[in-house]
C-alpha cells in the first residue's frame, strides 16, 4: 500500500530553538526535496504566549489556522485571524506569528519558493504533418 498516514497528535515535532522563537514546535508536513524544490510545508503548533520571531526570506507562504488564534504581523500591518483563516504573506516582507491566547495554536504553513528558471506551461499541441 502507498497511501501514508500519519496523525498529528502523534507526531513529536521538534521544538524550534531560533532566536526570537518561543514556544513553537514544528512538524514537516512536506520536507524541503531535491524533486520538489519549489514547495515544503510544516505545522507549527504554537503555545500560549508563544512567538515566531520577527524575520523576511524569499519564500512567500500560504498560512492556513487550523487551531486557535493568531496574531500576525506583516510588514506594517498587524491582525489577529482564527480558526479558517487563509493568509497570504508576500516574499521578502518582515513577519511574525505569535499566540495571544491561552489556548493551543495550530498553523499550517506552506512555502513557495519563487525559481525565474521554472515555469508553468500548457502542454504544446502536435503539430500537424
Amino acid at each position: 500500500m502507498s497511501l501514508k498516514v500519519r496523525k498529528l497528535s502523534s507526531e513529536p515535532g521538534s521544538e524550534e530553538i531560533e532566536e526570537g522563537y518561543a514556544g513553537v514546535n514544528n512538524v514537516w508536513v512536506v520536507p524541503e526535496r531535491a524533486d520538489l524544490a519549489g514547495f515544503s510545508s510544516r505545522i507549527f503548533r504554537i503555545a500560549a504566549g508563544g512567538r515566531t520571531s520577527m524575520h523576511e526570506h524569499e519564500r512567500e507562504h500560504v498560512v492556513v489556522v487550523l487551531r486557535g488564534a493568531c496574531r500576525v504581523e506583516c510588514g506594517t500591518e498587524a491582525q489577529l485571524v482564527t480558526e479558517g483563516s487563509i493568509l497570504s504573506v508576500p516574499s521578502n516582507v518582515t513577519h511574525r506569528f505569535s499566540n495571544p491566547s491561552r489556548d493551543g495554536l495550530a498553523l499550517l504553513i506552506m512555502n513557495l519558493y519563487v525559481d525565474p528558471f521554472k515555469t508553468v506551461k500548457e502542454p504544446e499541441a502536435p503539430s500537424a504533418g
